[in-house]
């Protein structure tokens, strides 16, 4: 199919994709993952492949969504089956609201870790110090040779009041005060990063050691940056949690080992305990939400990477913006889901932690619009122009950033779309 088909065939794309989302799995009590740009590309083009470039589609629809709490018992149900990942296409169809809370005033927090030991960065890299200054927030980094510690700095300082950040303010979290119920909405603020530590103490060097799939404690890797995250809670002295994200950046040689294996760029996630499982338990504080941000640059296959060099920027301009692609995905999606659609209790008597995020799919508004306007072949960069693609936007400081559009359910006049990223929807032109 013709990239030109792709663009105007909007009616034949979002029937197609519907179908698949009606039988979408349940959310599940797991990290929210961003998939790599190539498993992206694959997953949507095995799609087209099965269902509409075959005469007959070869796909089947699963099973009706279930409770991720798998109270509904086969074969009324799909629990197990991981949720639809976004593709180069945005899926349609708006986010609901789940009963969770919001970020209203998101503050994030910079965590370092590891970027100043031995052997984290490449032997033949030269590396000295880099000073970052974001207002009244100033850090040394022992070793940026990319400069992406900075960039992603300004980015998470730069990013506040513009109209990217903004498509967040239209979701809301329902709380209960003297006056009665009502909804308070998220707020954008010029400013949102509330700290940077760089952190040599806490050593980094068993993270490339650990597994997904270990027992919970020290082996796994889950347990070992929700540690991180719960020291930087502690190093900050953060009391309003709800609030908060701990961002955790690796450099290239101690990052996440299961990214590349298991296709993914980045994720968050809330650490409450029984959840999991448990391999949050025992971790204090509590209710913490946290994002796992592995060296873009360093996940790498075929030669190529996978995770948004050049995705909207060419040459050397375009070097970093996974970076800037990848932690706006991250921290948009906390702000707008901090509990990450996890579900306490069973049977029914259950509460959702979640904030927003499709019912159908399970998609949040990150997941929904991720990587949209890849090539679908490649899995790579430069952008294709359509509707919601990922662009570049400028920060209040003057640089420019590039991202991935956003779920915007007030979008194409209420049906929802992804904007933000200066790739919008063309708007009706009003009646005469």
């Amino acid at each position: 199919m013709s990239r030109r088909v792709l663009v105007v065939g909007c009616t034949l794309i979002a029937g197609a994709l519907t179908w698949l989302g009606a039988g979408a799995a349940a959310a599940s009590a797991n990290p929210i993952f961003l998939p790599n740009m190539q498993k992206e590309a694959q997953t949507q083009y095995q799609i087209w492949e099965n269902h509409v470039f075959a005469p007959v589609g070869k796909l089947q629809p699963p099973a009706p969504p279930c409770p991720e709490n798998g109270w509904l018992p086969a074969p009324f149900s799909n629990c197990g089956l991981p949720e639809f990942p976004a593709t180069t296409l945005p899926y349609p169809g708006n986010m609901a609201y789940w009963g969770g809370h919001v970020q209203v005033r998101p503050h994030v927090y910079l965590v370092y870790w590891g970027w100043g030991e031995p052997g984290a960065f490449p032997a033949n890299e030269p590396c000295s110090p880099e000073t970052i200054t974001e207002g009244t927030i100033t850090a040394t980094l022992p070793c940026d040779p990319d400069g992406a510690g900075k960039y992603t700095a300004n980015f998470v300082y730069q990013m506040g009041g513009t109209q990217w950040e903004g498509e967040t303010t239209q979701y809301y979290e329902t709380v209960s005060g003297s006056g009665g119920t009502y909804n308070q909405y998220i707020t954008n603020p010029q400013h949102p990063l509330a700290g940077i530590w760089v952190d040599d103490t806490n050593s980094i060097t068993n993270l490339p050691k650990t597994s997904s799939s270990n027992p919970p404690g020290p082996t796994n890797t889950y347990t070992d940056l929700a540690a991180e995250a719960a020291r930087a809670a502690v190093h900050f002295h953060v009391t309003d949690l709800k609030d908060a994200n701990f961002v955790i950046l690796q450099p290239p040689n101690y990052s996440d080992p299961n990214a590349l294996a298991s296709g993914y760029c980045a994720f968050h996630d809330y650490v409450v305990p029984k959840l999991e499982g448990g391999i949050y338990d025992g971790i204090k504080p509590e209710d913490i939400s946290y994002s796992n941000i592995p060296y873009q640059l360093a996940i790498n296959q075929n030669g190529a990477n996978v995770c948004g060099e050049n995705a909207v920027n060419s040459g050397a301009a375009g070097k970093l913006d996974g970076f800037s692609i990848v932690v706006g995905h991250e921290l948009m999606e906390t702000v707008t889901d901090p509990g990450a659609e996890d579900i306490l209790g069973s049977g029914t008597s259950t509460t959702n932690l979640g904030g927003w995020y499709d019912p159908f799919d399970a998609n949040e508004n990150g997941d929904k619009c991720a990587w949209v306007g890849e090539n679908l072949l490649t899995g790579q960069g430069p952008v294709t122009p359509v509707p919601g693609a990922m662009g570049d936007i400028t920060g209040n400081g003057g640089q420019t950033f590039a991202v991935q559009s956003l779920w915007s359910n007030q979008a194409a006049e209420g049906a929802g779309y992804c904007a933000g990223a200066g790739t919008d929807l063309p708007q009706p032109v009003p009646s005469q």
